[in-house]
């Protein structure tokens, strides 16, 4: 009876090891699953949301609602002004454009539909041609012939899972980011020494 005791205390706590790990294992592979899918739905959104901003293409306008929330698309002011008379793009046709996110932070519990994640937005060039109507202010020197920069920024992004899907509800620039223009090094001539 004492070693059957014992025995069942050993095979108990084994068990009761093996189940903590597995927990642990589960809760981590889940953890995974969403921060994965929060990235490229992160990454994805934004370069949809300013290739709406950049070309005012209708198409990519319906795209949207596949990534963000309908309350934050119908309030998001660099939507509105993209839309606008306001917008700097207005003068350009925008030919292409790169998009980076950088996924900083990321946190959401497996079993819970709310997501809390930190990311920096850049578009470091865009390329596009001035509107054949603006050529004369570009040859006066009023308007650049090349569409102005972007400036990234660092946002808290709050995503809503509904239906198995997530969707970006809210974000919030903490932080504006002015890409800076890169100096050229100088180069080295040989002269003559007499």
């Amino acid at each position: 009876m004492k070693y059957m005791r014992r025995f069942l205390w050993f095979l108990a706590s084994k068990m009761m090891i093996i189940s903590v790990i597995a927990a642990i294992l589960v809760l981590a592979f889940y953890l995974s699953m969403n921060a994965a899918n929060i990235y490229v739905l992160l990454s994805d959104g934004m370069k949809q949301r300013t290739a709406v901003i950049l070309t005012r293409d209708p198409e990519d306008a319906s795209e949207l609602n596949n990534f963000f929330m309908k309350d934050f698309l119908e309030n998001d002011e660099a939507l509105r002004i993209g839309y606008s008379q306001d917008s700097p793009y207005l003068d350009y046709n925008i030919t292409g454009f790169d998009s980076e996110v950088t996924l900083e932070w990321v946190w959401s519990w497996p079993w819970d539909d709310v997501a809390q994640a930190t990311i920096v937005h850049k578009v470091p060039s865009i390329r596009g041609t001035i509107v054949s109507g603006k050529s004369e202010q570009v040859k006066a020197g009023t308007m650049s012939a090349s569409p102005p920069s972007w400036h990234g920024g660092r946002y808290n992004m709050q995503l809503y899972r509904s239906g198995g899907q997530w969707k970006i509800a809210g974000m919030v620039q903490t932080q504006v980011l002015v890409d800076q223009t890169p100096i050229p090094n100088p180069t080295l001539t040989p002269t003559a020494q007499p």
